[in-house]
């Protein structure tokens, strides 16, 4: 009897936790010892994390470390969302099938490294534990219990069901022309004639991401136009986007040899040092084009013969940029994968007045890595490029444009369309 209430009680939490502790359905580490997240599809780790559901078992990746030498038995869950990213009140049982967690046993401890920790991967949904509904999902790793105390991350991913077909462009000319040398605007439009309704303009719902950012995505973007076979988003102001600038890089998949922009790599007792070469303002200067990878990492080892999970090393990368006087109303944060595009105190850059500029330490594993130096209103939260980076139109971001429809039957977002576009 005690052991049916205790699964009747995991249901329940399963079912209601992101309601229960208003759990946001946001890329979020819970714990200081989670280092190093991927979350990527078809082996690529840039690629998004979305699974097609008619091929539930075509699964994602996931990577991440535990700092330090304990390692942890941990467990993984996963709660359905909606289009705009809050916990949906279907019940599990009608967005999931099988068990309600899985355990993640793969994992290993770290060799020949200064910086001690535990190397875990995992690749689902497993046959167990699928998702049946399209839609966004937030995918929940934790330990022992499932309360606010026993998470340790949550990543977004996604489960598309394709029947609309979406094709997006880049104009030269913003519709507000006084911006078309500095920002982008994405025009869009969607087929979907075998499934529109007399609702389409309260049904359908438009997300658009700037490259992996969530904090200037548009989100729940409603069309501009109905057309008999078709609807368009055009002509909003929320499809324009600051162009920024190309990303600055930085590649230390190897201590023993200086890649560019890396004044020097250095070894200490306890960890290696990446000092990056200073960074100056680029607000003024003319655009410069380059590759990049649009701000994302890519964790690697350079050295032949050496296992990335757990040979890589770890190293306190120093970014420093050179600013005459700190700031009054803005901070500034390093921005991009290397923070998993968050803001927090980890990517925050302190102002030093002795080196009169900002400096930021990061822990970060050997790898690639793409970063911009952002900007950040002490009172709004927005985020803006322009004042360190500069603004172009040139610049080459890449958009993520996803295309929801409302399920009025089973009341669900469900996630129907989904492409990307280069602005150049």
């Amino acid at each position: 009897m005690k052991h049916i209430l205790l699964i009747v009680a995991l249901f329940v939490s399963m079912a209601g936790i992101g309601q229960e502790y208003g759990l946001p359905c946001a890329d979020l580490d819970y714990k200081s010892a989670v280092a190093s997240v991927s979350l990527f599809a078809d082996g690529n780790q840039t690629k998004e994390p979305m699974i097609p559901l008619a091929s539930p078992t075509k699964r994602l990746t996931l990577w991440f470390d535990l700092l330090g030498s304990e390692g942890k038995v941990l467990n993984y869950t996963f709660i359905h969302c909606t289009n705009d990213w809050f916990p949906t009140e279907i019940m599990r049982s009608n967005y999931a099938s099988g068990f309600d967690y899985g355990r993640i046993d793969n994992y290993d401890f770290s060799r020949n490294t200064l910086v001690d920790y535990v190397h875990y991967e995992l690749r689902f949904p497993e046959e167990e534990m699928l998702p049946i509904l399209s839609g966004n999902y937030l995918l929940i790793i934790y330990e022992d219990d499932l309360d606010e105390d026993h998470i340790y991350f949550t990543r977004r991913f996604m489960v598309i069901d394709e029947k609309a077909i979406i094709n997006a462009s880049v104009p030269r000319y913003c519709d507000e022309l006084s911006l078309s040398n500095t920002h982008q605007q994405i025009d869009v439009s969607v087929s979907m004639s075998s499934i529109m309704t007399g609702n389409v303009q309260d049904y359908a719902s438009l997300t658009i991401r700037q490259n992996g950012r969530w904090d200037n995505a548009s989100i729940g973007l409603k069309p501009s136009f109905v057309y008999p076979d078709r609807i368009s988003y055009e002509h909003n102001p929320a499809t324009v986007f600051e162009g920024g600038n190309q990303y600055r890089r930085v590649n230390f998949s190897n201590f023993y040899f200086q890649s560019e922009n890396i004044a020097r790599i250095y070894q200490s007792d306890d960890y290696y040092v990446v000092d990056y070469a200073t960074c100056e303002s680029r607000a003024r200067k003319p655009y410069i084009t380059y590759e990049d990878i649009h701000g994302e990492k890519y964790i690697y080892i350079a050295n032949e013969g050496r296992e990335t999970a757990t040979e890589a090393d770890y190293a306190w990368v120093n970014i420093f940029l050179r600013w005459p006087v700190p700031l009054a109303g803005e901070d500034v944060y390093v921005m991009g994968a290397v923070n998993d595009w968050r803001f927090d105190e980890r990517n925050l850059m302190q102002y030093d007045y002795n080196l009169h500029g900002y400096l930021c330490q990061l822990l970060l594993k050997q790898g690639y890595y793409n970063f911009l130096l952002v900007t950040a209103d002490r009172k709004s939260g927005q985020v803006v490029t322009d004042l360190i980076e500069g603004n172009h139109w040139d610049t080459d971001n890449l958009y993520r444009i996803y295309f929801y429809y409302f399920n009025a039957i089973k009341g669900y977002d469900e996630l129907i369309g989904y492409t990307t576009v280069n602005s150049h």
